[in-house]
């Protein structure tokens, strides 16, 4: 947006408070000489800024915001901003699905530079984030209410206006605290009714985007908008059309040309009352063409019968081996990072040696080897090539284990948890998450299994208290699961219900399911490309595709993949 629509949005934002009320003494001219003072630094929050501005001027003094105790009923608090910030609880990496005010961690911590200097107060708060969310970000204007749950580091902000007689809740917006800002990572229905199918939370989209949800009520219609993700731009939008009385699905196709690499998907439905926003939903998507995301790779990796092969994804057909790899002996596992080639070999049944090398050819270079007797069972490579891996026994009584962090700083041997006797153990392969200070696996502690959060710099326990996804049940499902992450960071993983095997996106510890297979397998291997697509490997060899939305498809040409890499 330039800036003098930016400059217009904050002037018509400070004018339509300051008709409403009279800020007592000189308040408003010390608000209009803080933000233009900011200005230049946060260009990409001016309309946050005019959010702030405007309940600062409501208050009648800097911070006082109308927010709900816990449920307990609306009140009204001012919060102090020191010197010397109070330590909170937070967030331990920045949310993947972050919408506002802040979408990269580097906006926010620039922030926090200047936060106890009286910089935007309102970003501290999670009631007035919403409210200038709502009313300045997505430019909905009327007169709503906001009352927040707050537990811990999650809040949980229903927004409400009278409709008609009565007072009703029009949505209700996510918000998790990271350090001292409070982001929106999304809103939902705040009936349940109006709901995202696809895109997931996060996904990679392209125009036209096609946007789709579980249909309801007997006669309904919504407007699909495709939103910037951090300005009030609209980059397009669309009608679902008449849905409802016996309809399977709502579906709106979105052309639009975005010039941000992030933005923001909202379905609304009218009320029929006024014709004003009846119901509201919003996640948070990027842009392909503005990230450098291309089309989906032509060439994935995989292993059939101990030796690593390029595979068309498509097919799943074997399109040749890999002879510098398979020479290192039989390989187990494959991952693709930043043009590397990354990959476990070794003699039959004790793969022990972790090598690396470039996906255009060359010779493989040793990147890690387990102990002298172990083999290496699960590994993955994160951000910057941080390397994680589990390492056991060789041979299927082998009673010790542990995971181990070697590249990750913490002496000249790295770091690493031991597991000293099996089960607890790691199944498949962890996960590092983007702040490289966290790692996410799936440890079997009998024939029950969970989601376990190591920190590597203090965690030493096995079977940390920690959930990788606390909103995640596993109950009723077989301790058998595959880990990975995707481009943005956001957790992904395949667990055995019993009846089938469930795909989950995590995203800022709120789990969804992508989809579900229809046979009772156990999963091995899990890869997200960049677009948000899926390639799923059982223990059986079955290979499966999901590309973003459906059901997934089983691949027929495949050969008996057991480790699949697609990046």
């Amino acid at each position: 947006m330039s800036d003098d629509r930016t400059e217009d949005v904050l002037r018509r934002a400070l004018s339509l408070e300051a008709q409403q009320v009279q800020p007592t003494g000189d308040g408003l001219s010390r608000i209009q000489q803080r933000v233009a003072a900011r200005q230049s630094r946060y260009r990409w929050l001016r309309p946050a800024l005019a959010g702030a501005a405007a309940v600062i001027v409501v208050g009648g003094a800097v911070g006082g915001y109308a927010v709900a105790n816990h449920g307990k009923g609306d009140a009204t608090v001012t919060p102090e901003n020191s010197g010397t910030p109070t330590p909170v609880v937070t967030a331990s990496s920045f949310p993947t699905t972050a919408i506002f005010p802040f979408t990269k961690v580097a906006d926010e911590r620039a922030w926090e530079a200047e936060y106890a200097q009286g910089s935007m107060p309102f970003a501290s708060d999670p009631t007035a984030v919403t409210e200038s969310w709502i009313e300045h970000y997505l430019l909905e204007k009327g007169h709503f209410s906001f009352t927040a749950q707050t537990d811990g580091g999650q809040s949980d902000v229903t927004v409400s206006r009278t409709i008609g007689a009565a007072k009703q809740a029009v949505t209700v917006v996510h918000l998790v605290q990271y350090d001292h800002a409070w982001l929106v990572t999304g809103a939902s229905d705040a009936g349940g009714a109006l709901q995202f199918s696809a895109p997931l939370p996060g996904t990679a989209v392209s125009s036209p985007v096609t946007v789709t949800g579980p249909a309801y009520g007997v006669d309904e219609q919504a407007t699909v908008e495709v939103r910037d993700g951090e300005t009030p731009d609209l980059f397009g939008e669309a009608q679902t059309g008449p849905f409802g009385n016996g309809s399977a699905q709502w579906s709106a196709t979105v052309p639009f040309t975005a010039t941000s690499d992030s933005g923001v998907l909202v379905v609304t439905v009218a009320s029929p009352a006024d014709g004003k926003v009846g119901e509201l939903a919003a996640e948070k998507v990027t842009f392909g063409a503005t990230t450098g995301h291309t089309a989906a790779p032509e060439t994935a990796y995989a292993v059939e019968g101990g030796s690593l092969v390029k595979l068309n994804p498509t097919t799943g057909a074997s399109e040749g081996s890999v002879a510098a790899a398979n020479a290192e002996g039989t390989v187990t596992e494959v991952h693709v990072q930043d043009g590397s080639l990354e990959f476990t070999a070794g003699p039959p049944g004790c793969a022990a040696t972790l090598y690396a090398m470039p996906v255009a050819g060359g010779t493989p270079a040793v990147a890690a080897r387990a102990d002298s007797g172990d083999e290496i069972t699960g590994f993955t490579v994160g951000v910057q090539g941080r390397v994680v891996y589990f390492e056991r026994g060789c041979g299927p009584d082998a009673g010790q284990g542990k995971l181990v962090f070697p590249t990750f700083g913490h002496g000249p041997s790295g770091s690493e948890v031991s597991f000293p006797s099996l089960p607890p153990l790691v199944v498949g392969d962890p996960a590092v998450e983007p702040d490289n200070l966290h790692v996410d696996a799936f440890v079997r502690t009998g024939n029950e299994g969970y989601l376990a959060r190591y920190d590597i710099g203090t965690t030493k326990s096995a079977t940390p208290s920690t959930s990788a996804c606390p909103g995640f049940d596993p109950a009723g499902g077989l301790a058998a699961a595959a880990l990975t992450t995707d481009a943005n960071g956001t957790l992904w993983f395949a667990w055995q219900t019993g009846t089938g095997i469930q795909v989950v996106q995590c995203a800022d510890n709120r789990p969804a399911v992508a989809f579900t297979t229809t046979e009772n397998d156990t999963p091995s291997s899990l890869s997200i490309n960049p677009q948000g697509q899926a390639l799923l490997a059982t223990t059986t060899g079955k290979l499966w595709r999901w590309n973003g939305s459906g059901d997934p498809t089983e691949l027929s040409d495949v050969a008996g993949a057991t480790s699949i890499a697609w990046q």
